[in-house]
């Protein structure tokens, strides 16, 4: 049976910060190396048979330390990467809020249907991650695949395998360095994808 070790990132400086970081290649910190070597070896003992993560940085770093315990190699995919927030990168809540209060409230309140300025939809996110998964899970059919990503591609992913809204997934993001295992439901590899 296939199934899914869903992986998020280390932290950074911006994760600390409470800085949107989105499509920005923002590095692990000191303590996102640690987390990323920690996280690494609580899952030494779990099989994995593929690593794969987001092209950026602070996840690439996080799936090389686990792929190291398992004599793999990393695979990258740009579908992963996180939603692109546009001009929100960089900035904290409290900035955003004065920018664009509008926007923000209904980000908060109901996404789905929000480009962020400059940036992408939530809908355009499901769309390139479900491609990915669709095709992971037919490359690596009855292995373990590890996902090393970030948290609204990690909603995305939940949302796509385990029946949750995306509202739903959106409401309980991981911390960093998490991770859970998710069973892929033979039946059918991919839900028909809609919020």
């Amino acid at each position: 049976m296939t199934s899914i070790i869903l992986c998020r990132h280390g932290e950074t400086d911006w994760n600390r910060q409470g800085r949107y970081q989105g499509r920005t290649d923002v590095p692990l910190n000191e303590n996102g190396h640690r987390q990323a070597l920690n996280l690494a070896d609580r899952l030494a003992r779990e099989q994995i048979d593929v690593v794969y993560s987001s092209t950026l940085a602070r996840a690439y770093d996080t799936a090389v330390a686990i792929a190291r315990e398992h004599s793999l190699d990393v695979h990258r995919d740009p579908r992963l990467d996180e939603i692109d927030q546009g001009s929100w990168e960089g900035l904290r809540r409290d900035e955003i809020a004065l920018r664009n209060p509008r926007e923000l409230a209904a980000w908060q309140s109901y996404p789905v249907d929000l480009r962020l300025p400059g940036g992408e939809t939530l809908e355009e996110v499901r769309s390139r991650v479900h491609a990915a998964l669709d095709d992971i899970m037919l490359l690596h059919d009855g292995k373990v695949i590890c996902l090393v990503a970030h948290s609204v591609s990690m909603a995305v992913v939940k949302h796509e395998l385990q029946g949750m809204t995306l509202r739903e997934a959106l409401a309980n993001l991981p911390a960093n360095a998490s991770w859970e295992r998710i069973p892929v439901p033979e039946h059918d590899l991919l839900r028909d994808g809609r919020l």
